[in-house]
């Protein structure tokens, strides 16, 4: 979760729009009472749960909506609408059936968020999968302490029949990006979860120039999100290398390692495929490449090790 600052909301900024737009964005644990998901009594619990969590950790319910999930929310819009991943310029490789389906980012849930320590879920199909469905889960931070990030790349997928950091589970999903939804609404038993974060300072700037009201600035907002892309695809190459060395030496153990294998290697491919596409893009700044190995979030985090 990004850390809240003083000066993250700009002059300008329509607080309602905002509020309006990140809670639409949010799952809603009540709308998975049914059939096909849980019981009224189950979402009561896991309710219940995130307002302890929330009175432990002090946090307030002014709005609903903290500065940390506005920039949660940003950033999330903006690796689908500046294209991080290099899907436009790929598009005749990754989609060679002529159907798109573009990688989705999803917020997670209050419960995803507090309980599973999940800020957002990427949602991708296409060549690089052979046309599987792969999700995957972000952890945002500004984290540049060891013992911090230590915590947080630490954290262990929840099954107890096998030790498996750097995966994650979700119970509060639902594709809302594409008409026929790539996996079922509900529970996503195992996905990579990846830590991504990048200075304060850039998140900051990234966020005012997309929610202020004074309108855009193209060539800065071009820079800015090539910069934090260029971050975040460094940190998530990084620690994909990291889960595909220990489990291709370890997937045939047992069915979850397996299943957490298959989603690796084509996300490892992806990323693979992303990096290549920005080395073309931004061949004239090499500055912005350059930015993410100066940014002391990003060298925090690809120093740390997951197994």
């Amino acid at each position: 979760m990004f850390k809240e600052t003083a000066n993250t909301v700009a002059t300008g900024f329509n607080w309602n729009d905002i509020k309006r737009d990140v809670v639409s964005e949010t799952p809603v644990e009540d709308d998975f009472v049914g059939d096909d998901c849980y019981s009224e009594a189950e979402v009561d619990a896991d309710k219940a749960r995130i307002q302890e969590i929330k009175r432990q950790l002090n946090i307030s319910e002014e709005d609903g909506i903290s500065l940390s999930r506005v920039q949660e929310y940003a950033i999330s819009q903006e690796i689908g609408e500046m294209d991080w991943f290099g899907e436009e310029f790929r598009r005749e490789e990754l989609f060679p059936d002529g159907e798109e389906t573009q990688t989705a980012i999803f917020l997670s849930s209050e419960y995803d968020d507090f309980v599973n320590h999940i800020d957002a879920i990427g949602l991708m199909r296409n060549a690089d999968s052979n046309g599987e469905p792969v999700p995957f889960a972000l952890d945002m931070t500004y984290n540049t302490t060891f013992d911090g990030l230590d915590k947080k790349m630490s954290w262990v997928h929840p099954d107890k029949k096998v030790r498996l950091p750097g995966f994650a589970t979700a119970k509060y999903f639902e594709d809302t990006f594409n008409p026929e939804p790539l996996i079922d609404r509900g529970e996503i038993p195992i996905m990579p979860r990846f830590i991504i974060g990048f200075s304060p300072e850039l998140s900051e700037e990234i966020t005012e120039l997309r929610m202020s009201a004074s309108g855009w600035d193209s060539l800065r907002r071009d820079e800015l999100s090539a910069k934090a892309k260029w971050c975040v695809l460094t940190e998530l190459k990084g620690q994909s290398k990291q889960m595909l060395d220990y489990l291709e030496e370890h997937h045939a153990e047992n069915d979850l390692l397996e299943t957490a294998y298959t989603q690796v290697k084509a996300l490892d491919k992806f990323f693979d495929g992303a990096i290549k596409v920005a080395n073309i893009t931004d061949q004239s700044h090499p500055n912005w490449k350059n930015y993410a190995y100066e940014d002391e979030v990003v060298n925090a985090i690809t120093i740390r090790k997951i197994f």
